[in-house]
């Protein structure tokens, strides 16, 4: 005989799973609050942020070397913000997978209390940004456009840490801009930060045109040349 039927029609195995709940993907200011949290110490150094930042180190990376020279910074600050970018963004252009650095770099520390302070001097900016990027567009990060990006982020840092009057900022915006767009997967906001890497770069090259211009007429009023 066989057994009575227990209420349950079809195979079990059709019955689907409960599904669980999508994990909510945290935003890039959350992950770099959380990669400083997680430090022991006073300093934190570069290769302890590269190792915590995971998939969007780059794009984490290139945005805290840019933040401290988006306000008008010491002199110099910006060819020692600059180089890192430099650097790193090389490294997206060719496609390596992950920041790679040397030792003596990795083992270079900030202290932790200069680095909360850009952050939270940043972070109601940031903020107001994130709430406008989401992941669309997506196809203009990934792949030979991501290292397209890396290619203009590249020239970008070259006119950075150039002796530039005032032209620093616009750069480090652009790439701000470019970072949060790679990091949040967001094609519309990377069109943003090239529209911005273009005004900036004519900016700052009208700095150089204009400070050239006031050096020969320095030089023919003071020696008549």
């Amino acid at each position: 005989m066989p057994p009575e039927p227990d209420g349950l029609s079809g195979d079990a195995s059709a019955i689907p799973p409960d599904e669980p709940a999508k994990a909510e993907t945290k935003r890039t200011t959350d992950v770099l609050l959380d990669t400083i949290a997680r430090v022991e110490g006073e300093r934190i150094s570069i290769g302890e942020m590269i190792d915590g930042l995971g998939e969007r180190a780059y794009g984490i990376l290139m945005l805290l070397f840019a933040l401290p020279t988006i306000l008008p910074a010491p002199p110099g600050m910006s060819a020692v913000t600059g180089m890192p970018i430099v650097v790193f963004s090389m490294q997206l252009m060719i496609g390596h997978p992950h920041p790679w650095l040397p030792g003596f770099l990795r083992r270079r520390s900030i202290l932790r209390t200069d680095l909360l302070g850009v952050l939270n001097k940043a972070e109601p900016w940031l903020r107001k940004v994130e709430n406008y990027t989401k992941p669309r567009l997506t196809y203009l990060v990934d792949g030979r456009m991501e290292r397209f990006a890396g290619f203009v982020v590249f020239f970008l840092s070259i006119v950075l840490i150039l002796p530039i009057f005032m032209g620093n900022i616009f750069p480090s915006i652009a790439i701000a801009l470019i970072a949060l767009a790679l990091m949040e997967r967001d094609g519309v906001a990377l069109i943003a930060g090239y529209v911005s890497a273009v005004a900036s770069t004519v900016i700052a090259f009208g700095f150089i045109a204009l400070t050239i211009k006031i050096m020969l007429y320095a030089v023919h009023q003071f020696l008549g040349l």
